[in-house]
Formats: C-alpha cells, sequence, structure tokens
C-alpha cells in the first residue's frame, strides 16, 4: 500500500482505531491516509502506533483521489457515503451490515472466498462480514470441502466490543455501581449486562429469531456458497468487553472422525488448532490480539449422524473485524486495482 491514499470513516472508534494500528503495522503502510467523521469527532487528533492525524468531517469532495476507503462507522453511515465514495473511485470496504445481503455487493472473507472480489466493480463496494462469520466461515469451508455439510447449529457468546466503544462504557459503568450497591440502571443493552447473559443481539423479529441471528445464517451461507444450508443460530452477549466464542455442533455429508477433523483443519488458512492434552481449547480472552481464528475442543457428537462438535474463540474486533477489512483491501489491492 505504499503508493496508496486510504481514508479510514470512523477512525476514533474501536474498531476505525484497530484498522489503524494494522495499517501502521503493515510493512508497507499508505502514502496518505485520510481520517474521516462527524460533527461530533471531525477535529480531533487520533493518535495509533506511528500514525498521528487529525479526524476531517465526512463531507463532499472527501474522497477525491482517495483509493480505498474503510467504512467503520454504522450502516447509516455506509448508506450514505459509501456510494459517494464509490462513485468518486475509491474501492470500499464497508464493516457495516448494510450491504452484507445485497447480492451485487461482494461479501468476502479472504481465507474463503476472495474469488468473490472479481466483481467488486459493479458497486465499487465490498462488504466484510459479522465476527461470527468470520470466525465460523474459516473453519466451516475447509470442513465443508472435505466431507460436504448437511446442518450446523451454532451458539455465540459475544463481548460488548462488538457494539462499539459505548457498549464497553457501558459495561464498565454496570459493573461499578452493582459492586458498590448503586443497583441497576440500564445502559445500551436490552438488559443488564454485568454479572448476566443476555440472549439478544439485535431486534426480536416474528418466528422470535434477532436480527443479528438471521444475517448471520445468510451471510454464512453466502460466503460458503452454499444457499440451502439448514443452519441455526443463538447470540448471546456475555460481561465480557472484547472476544467472541463460538460454540458449533454440525452433521457433515460424510462420516468423519474427530482426529480427522482435526488433520483437516491444521492446515486451514487463518486456523489454529488447539488439539493436545495440556491445550485443548482456547478462550477469547487468551485470543485477543491473536490474527488466527482458533479451535479446539474437536469431538464427535454421538447424537447425529456424522455429528461433530468444536469450540471456536476469535478477537471480534480485531480478527473479526478490522484484520478482515485490511485483508480484503490488501487482495484488492493486490489482483483488482
Amino acid at each position: 500500500m505504499r503508493e496508496l491514499r486510504v481514508a479510514v470513516v470512523g477512525a476514533s472508534g474501536l474498531v476505525g482505531r484497530e484498522i489503524l494500528r494494522l495499517l501502521d503495522e503493515r510493512s508497507e503502510p499508505p502514502a496518505e491516509l485520510r481520517l474521516l467523521g462527524s460533527p461530533r469527532t471531525a477535529g480531533a487528533t487520533i493518535e495509533e502506533g506511528d500514525i498521528q492525524a487529525r479526524v476531517e468531517l465526512l463531507r463532499s469532495g472527501a474522497f477525491d483521489e482517495i483509493d480505498v476507503a474503510f467504512f467503520a462507522a454504522g450502516p447509516s453511515v455506509a448508506l450514505e457515503w459509501a456510494p459517494v465514495a464509490g462513485q468518486a473511485g475509491a474501492a470500499v470496504v464497508d464493516l457495516s451490515s448494510r450491504f452484507r445481503l445485497d447480492p451485487v455487493v461482494p461479501l468476502v472473507v479472504p481465507e474463503v472466498n476472495p474469488d468473490a472480489l472479481a466483481s467488486w466493480r459493479e458497486r465499487g463496494i465490498v462488504a466484510s462480514p459479522s465476527s461470527t462469520v468470520v470466525g465460523l466461515t474459516v473453519v466451516l469451508a475447509p470442513l465443508a470441502a472435505a466431507v460436504g455439510l448437511r446442518r450446523v447449529v451454532v451458539s455465540t457468546y459475544a463481548g460488548v466490543a462488538s457494539a462499539g466503544r459505548r457498549a464497553v462504557a457501558g459495561l464498565s459503568k454496570e459493573t461499578i455501581d452493582l459492586l458498590n450497591g448503586r443497583g441497576q440502571k440500564r445502559t445500551r443493552f436490552p438488559r443488564r449486562i454485568a454479572f448476566n447473559s443476555v440472549p439478544q443481539l439485535g431486534d426480536i423479529e416474528p418466528g422470535g429469531a434477532t436480527t443479528h441471528e438471521l444475517h448471520a445464517v445468510e451471510e454464512t451461507r453466502r460466503v460458503l456458497g452454499d444457499p440451502a444450508l439448514a443452519m441455526q443460530i443463538t447470540a448471546v452477549r456475555i460481561p465480557m468487553f472484547f472476544g467472541l466464542g463460538l460454540n458449533v455442533v454440525l452433521e457433515t455429508d460424510q462420516p468423519l472422525a474427530a482426529d480427522e477433523a482435526v488433520e483437516i483443519l491444521r492446515p486451514a488458512p487463518g486456523v489454529l488448532v488447539h488439539a493436545s492434552a495440556d491445550d485443548a481449547y482456547p478462550t477469547p480472552v487468551e485470543v485477543t490480539g491473536s490474527a488466527a481464528t482458533h479451535v479446539g475442543r474437536i469431538r464427535s457428537d454421538p447424537s447425529a449422524e456424522n455429528g461433530l462438535a468444536l469450540w471456536v474463540a476469535l478477537d471480534n474486533v480485531g480478527k473479526g473485524a478490522a484484520l478482515n477489512a485490511v485483508e480484503i483491501a490488501e487482495l484488492l489491492v493486490r489482483d483488482h486495482l
């Protein structure tokens, strides 16, 4: 990226700052880095590693001469400004939910479906999936290729960081208040999150599933290229600041022993397997900051024909969001710009 001009929309947020950190760590950082934000954040100075830059106002002309634009500012901002950036000639990588189910916009996990980037010019936008889908698909894809997938049931346990900086502050405040006997004061969550588990990410839709769960199912099918995959997701918010854990139970088309699954997953791109006696599984806290998706407790499920169960952990701000977006941009630069 040494000759590229890059814009980051939402650079003051958790994911935006992580994108800046990753760009700063690259051996070839961008030639120009333009930070863009709302009237609330414009004028602020962001420091991340060797990067020190002032946030400019997101406005007409903000994307002139920009090559790659990261959007880490939510679906409403992406709806209004991502097409503007694309029309200005920038390759847009959007991390919000706005374009993930748009059939014209490629939804990409670089380790799984990089070929989907071939169609990015139609809208000038590439969507990055939710962290749930990033972690899930890098594990499911090699298994699907080897033995086929019949059914997948997932329970996710998400830290609050995926809901943004205010959510992290909200968990901290709730915890302090309760420890000091000040009772419950509702923050941005549907129920108290401190010392609790809340089985709701997004709004509850008719039928009982949440928007996040419904979207994650469809996103997974899109990334895997399997629109008929039988799948169920239950998403739970837990009182953890960073990280994401997924309990995955699946049925395969062909028989697959646990040790065979281990051998399939070991060489899979972006996957780190935990399968030894003294390292049987990862936890979200332990893998925060890791660039890999970690999988462990790989075991047969005798309750179903060709059943397999496993546990996945990843950094939901890093690997599940910012890193996936940066890797998308690097593929665009290498193969398509």
